[in-house]
């Protein structure tokens, strides 16, 4: 029977995040040991994370290789931009179709893109680079064929030409290229350049092993140095700046560098989870914002996978990680469409582009959503408690998360609902003696959210044994 003198465990807050650095039972009490599709970014409520839709109801050939959001002319004209097996298309809101206007580009290599004073540009590191005007597609004069990962800044187009070497256009004219606007970094080094990234008044000329730097605005004040050492970028869509910093994907986890140094964000919280990255296929990673929750985004391939399918969500200002599963990104834009800003991924094995943050499915499959807490044994794990009734706080026609519990790091009990009043579920535990017990909330109902705010679990100390 419990009275105001039984002990009792509480979890009133979630927003830790998950944990798998330290053991179950040493996680902090707003941590959870593993989680999968749960969310909290309000201190206090656990929730499912929202979902995805399709853009185009019909398929584009094959995976995206790239997405662009172009904005051009007086009078704002936009177009989300989209590469599919070797072609490029725009978005049409009038016909809900891509509407393609290029061809004869590489299957398989990143389409990527830029925008200058009067046009948009295209490259794919092997075929003649393009531009765009919103209206007429035309080769992008005297630019290099083998150009990837196009970058402006100072008004000059910057790209990566082989393993060691960028170029880059005068300024105001992505269609002039002197011989003399290149830079070699540690040429023969074994290592190789990844991405171009405008950071403030520098471009960082990015390796997979370390990162250089260009400062200045011409070749008579251009200046370069390796401020990092140690670390690099894995890939062309591995990174993203988010002033103060540029935020990374290594190969030793993701990373931000604040011009001076690059501080790894995840060694100390998953370490686990990112042990069973596929290394193999890393250079596939995307990393991306997504402003509707404020996090940080790093999809990469876990397990087998050869594309990215496992995204770690960084939650900058409450510093909780979540892993979403489900998410297949091959690249990531942010695109205002006149109504606001919405984030489109490419998927990464079909032709669709998705809408992000829409709903409570994944694109028509129910999104399974589980949290697991912490392993609780009253510090104290050679004592026997009895564990008595637990009570779920939801939030009111948000309460069909299904409770789950062991005893002893055992197998899943799913116990009944004794009874559910005022958005407070209450189980009876029946037998459940151990010397450690742990939650667990799972919800694979489709177009449906839940919400969890809090945890009550009354118990007996027993003997030790």
């Amino acid at each position: 029977m419990i009275t105001s003198n039984t002990p009792k465990w509480s979890v009133i807050d979630f927003s830790g995040g998950m944990n798998d650095f330290v053991e179950d039972g040493f996680v902090d009490i707003n941590q959870c040991t593993d989680a999968q599709n749960c969310i909290c970014i309000t201190p206090g409520r656990l929730q499912k994370r929202k979902g995805q839709t399709k853009l185009n109801s019909s398929a584009l050939a094959a995976a995206i290789q790239g997405l662009h959001a172009f904005y051009y002319g007086s009078t704002i004209n936009r177009k989300l931009i989209a590469a599919a097996n070797g072609k490029v298309y725009y978005w049409d809101t009038g016909t809900s179709a891509f509407i393609e206007i290029k061809t004869g580009l590489s299957t398989t290599n990143p389409v990527m893109f830029e925008t200058c004073v009067n046009y948009m540009v295209g490259f794919d590191g092997v075929n003649a680079p393009f531009k765009y005007d919103g209206t007429t597609v035309s080769a992008l004069a005297n630019a290099p064929v083998t150009g990837r990962c196009p970058v402006l800044q100072h008004e000059k187009l910057f790209v990566i030409t082989d393993p060691d070497t960028i170029r880059w256009s005068d300024s105001f004219a992505p269609e002039t290229w002197p011989g003399v606007n290149e830079k070699k970094f540690d040429q023969g080094d074994g290592d190789t350049l990844t991405m171009l990234v405008r950071y403030g008044q520098q471009v960082l000329c990015c390796k997979k092993r370390r990162i250089f730097n260009l400062m200045g605005t011409s070749l008579d004040d251009f200046r370069s140095s390796c401020p990092e050492q140690n670390y690099g970028v894995v890939g062309p869509r591995a990174g993203f700046v988010m002033e103060p910093y540029f935020y990374y994907i290594s190969y030793q986890g993701p990373m931000f560098f604040d011009t001076l140094q690059s501080r790894n964000i995840i060694e100390t919280k998953l370490p686990r989870t990112w042990a069973n990255v596929n290394q193999q296929y890393l250079e596939k990673a995307v990393a991306y914002y997504n402003p509707y929750y404020n996090l940080l985004c790093f999809a990469v391939p876990e397990g087998t996978s050869t594309v990215p399918n496992l995204v770690l969500a960084y939650d900058r200002k409450l510093g909780g990680w979540w892993i979403f599963r489900g998410i297949t990104p091959s690249c990531a834009i942010e695109f205002d469409d006149g109504t606001g800003e919405q984030l489109y991924t490419g998927h990464a094995s079909s032709g669709y582009v998705v809408k992000q943050n829409v709903g409570y499915n994944d694109m028509g499959s129910a999104i399974e959503a589980y949290w697991v807490g912490p392993n609780f044994d009253d510090k104290d794990p050679v004592r026997v408690k009895n564990f008595m009734d637990v009570f779920a706080t939801d939030v009111s026609g948000l309460n069909t998360a299904v409770f789950k519990y062991r005893l002893n790091l055992g197998s899943w009990v799913t116990p009944s609902v004794m009874s559910d009043v005022n958005a407070v579920r209450r189980y009876r535990l029946i037998g459940a003696k151990g010397r450690q017990y742990q939650p667990k909330f799972e919800h694979n109902t489709i177009d449906k959210d839940f919400c969890l705010s809090g945890l009550e679990t009354f118990y007996e100390k027993g003997f030790a044994k």
